[in-house]
């Protein structure tokens, strides 16, 4: 099978390199939208279902007891009211219910749709019981009633209520595990890929020494001990098929030159030895040929003299004799070959220069990426410390709330019970009002009759004449008495129904006001209520949150763990430069004429940038990042 060539060896073993990096991005890609997809599932159905199977639980706790207090119930407005907290307690229910239907798919057939059918078919049970019990005529056969009948109802909804919780748990619980079980399996799968990564690094950089670099220095070698002479010593890898063995042919035809050229000595100095006695009539054409032979063989000398010296770039111009124009021929041929395999390794090198850089691009990119992932990562786990942090002053502030309200229902029922003892007491104000109204009008009655007595005295007085003047006296300031007495009643009576009125409106005022407080009383007990609810769901979001937490502190390590992997292939890529830098420096030692000085410092530049350490991201957890989201400039890279 034929030897395939340089350059295809190192652009297949740079395209490795591309795929395996690629491989990995994809990996931890696709493993992370597993694991969002999976925390969704948590987030949107699981939890929901334990929150909503717990206020099935408070719900229908709420409504066996409105049965109890419907049961304890005496007179007919305590027995009215405890019916329509019944009433309120189905609705209740039946709400609770349905918010957990919601959740359950309606083609779904396992457990949570039998649950949910076993629930509300015991709930029909123990609503068509209740009505017995709502039915009866005293609170004995009440009790009774929900003793035999609905007691055994009421034990097997809320063993129904404790397996739907323990289910979606149990739910809640395997899709953790089933995140856990994707992140343990992406973390094995990439670090098999970047293992086979640095193996196929390792492989490329000691393709490159043993398979270039070494055959290199060997055939130099051979091209120095040809310069000096020997031309005994073969050429090694004369056979190989590829740019190292074109070079070596190249140089095995040097050798067969210089073995030709000794041969030739030979058998001229044997000719003249022959020939020594028609030395003199050839002799003429004899150092003609010498003069020949010495043009070329020192031509050929001064070519090989360039050609030990490292110039490839230059041809023996000037024609030899006939005999000999094959050998300079061949000599220009040899250095054009030998020329066209050291520029196509210098092609391979550029090629390789070029495959080095872009991994150092890439790595770099991608190191980059990584680096904002991991810094988006960090401000999303310290939000997630802030909202756990709020949500928990929330349920602090909650709890604060509850007590307040509690404190003040209690505080308006005292003020309705001072308002109701004013109210009776602006009433008896008001009776005692009445009752002293009619006392003045009594009094101003007889202060009426007691002036018509003195008139009729005064009268009697003045028919009696002087007998009876100091009775007229008397009579006058009985009846002037009597008259300033009417005077004060009637003022009296008018600011007596002056106060009644007053009295009256105060009590209106009065009754009105121990209304509003009991309805305030009322609505203070449903924001309690409202509180109760707020405070455990506020506790539940807490926990869940908590536990994303937790997987998004997970997943900031492995992208810093991915960003030292990348740091171990920029590494490699590097070492790889250095490498072919070695080989340049090898390759200019040869005049090939054009561009091999200018290739050898963009590979140096190429190198140096490799060599330069890329920033990992460096963990800062105690403060959030400002621009941790900020999206990447658009590049050959940006789309993995």
């Amino acid at each position: 099978m034929k030897r395939p060539s340089i350059k295809l060896s190192l652009t297949g073993s740079i395209a490795g390199m591309i795929a395996a990096t690629t491989i990995i991005c994809w990996v931890s890609i696709s493993s992370l939208s597993h694991i969002h997809a999976k925390s969704n599932a948590i987030v949107g159905n699981w939890m929901p279902g334990v929150d909503r199977s717990k206020q099935i639980s408070i719900v229908f706790g709420d409504w066996r007891l409105a049965y109890r207090t419907y049961a304890m119930a005496s007179g007919d407005d305590e027995k009215a009211k405890a019916a329509k907290g019944v009433s309120d307690s189905v609705a209740a229910f039946t709400r609770a219910v349905d918010s957990y239907a919601e959740l359950v798919d309606s083609s779904e057939t396992g457990e949570r749709k039998k649950l949910l059918t076993k629930i509300r078919e015991n709930a029909t049970t123990y609503e068509a019981v209740g009505k017995k019990v709502l039915a009866a005529d005293d609170s004995e056969d009440a009790k009774k009633i929900m003793a035999r009948d609905l007691v055994p109802v009421a034990t097997e909804i809320k063993q129904t209520v404790t397996d739907m919780a323990v289910l979606e748990s149990a739910g809640a619980g395997a899709a953790g595990a089933e995140i856990q079980q994707l992140l343990n399996n992406a973390l094995q799968l990439i670090t098999i890929l970047c293992a086979v990564a640095v193996l196929a690094g390792g492989g490329v950089i000691a393709f490159a020494r043993l398979g270039i670099a070494n055959p290199i220095t060997r055939i130099t070698g051979a091209m120095r001990n040809l310069a000096s002479g020997d031309t005994v010593t073969a050429v090694p890898f004369a056979g190989r098929q590829d740019e190292i063995g074109a070079m070596a042919e190249a140089v095995e035809v040097f050798r067969q030159n210089a073995v030709a050229n000794a041969r030739l000595e030979v058998e001229a100095t044997a000719s003249r030895a022959h020939q020594e006695v028609e030395r003199a009539e050839v002799q003429r054409r004899a150092e003609h040929e010498a003069e020949q032979l010495r043009f070329a063989t020192d031509n050929l000398a001064s070519g090989l003299k360039r050609l030990a010296a490292g110039d490839l770039a230059f041809q023996i111009s000037e024609a030899f004799a006939p005999n000999f124009e094959p050998l300079r021929q061949d000599f220009n041929q040899s250095i054009r070959q030998l020329g066209a395999a050291l520029s196509t390794i210098a092609e391979s090198i550029r090629a390789m220069d070029n495959g080095t850089h872009e991994i150092s691009a890439g790595a770099q990119d991608l190191s980059r990426r990584t680096e904002q992932q991991a810094a988006s990562l960090e401000e999303t786990a310290a939000a997630l410390d802030e909202i756990v942090a709020n949500v928990g002053s929330s349920t602090k502030l909650t709890e604060e709330a509850r007590t307040v309200a509690t404190q003040t229902n209690e505080s308006a029922r005292k003020s309705a019970e001072v308002v109701s003892h004013a109210g009776e007491a602006m009433r008896r104000i008001e009776e005692s009002s009445q009752q002293i109204s009619n006392i003045i009008g009594v009094i101003d009655e007889i202060a009426f009759q007691t002036n018509l007595l003195a008139l009729n005295a005064g009268v009697e007085a003045a028919r009696a004449g002087e007998a009876g003047k100091g009775f007229a006296v008397v009579a006058q300031e009985v009846r002037e008495l009597a008259q300033r007495s009417a005077q004060a009643a009637k003022e009296i009576k008018g600011l007596i129904q002056t106060s009644t009125a007053e009295v009256e409106s105060g009590v209106k005022l009065v009754r009105d006001t121990g209304e509003a407080l009991n309805v305030i009383g009322g609505f203070i007990g449903q924001i309690n209520n409202h509180m109760n609810a707020i405070a455990v769901s506020a506790k539940e979001q807490s926990t869940g949150l908590s536990e994303i937490n937790t997987a998004v502190n997970s997943m900031d390590q492995t992208t810093q763990q991915n960003a030292a992997m990348v740091e171990q292939s920029t590494a490699a890529a590097s070492s790889l430069a250095q490498e072919a830098i070695k080989l340049r420096d090898l390759i200019t030692g040869f005049q090939l004429g054009g561009s091999g000085a200018s290739q050898a410092a963009a590979l140096r530049r190429t190198a140096t940038a490799m060599a330069t350490p890329v920033r990992s991201p460096s963990p800062s957890r105690g403060r959030p990042l400002a621009h941790g989201n900020t999206a990447p400039k658009q590049e050959e890279w940006a789309e993995f």
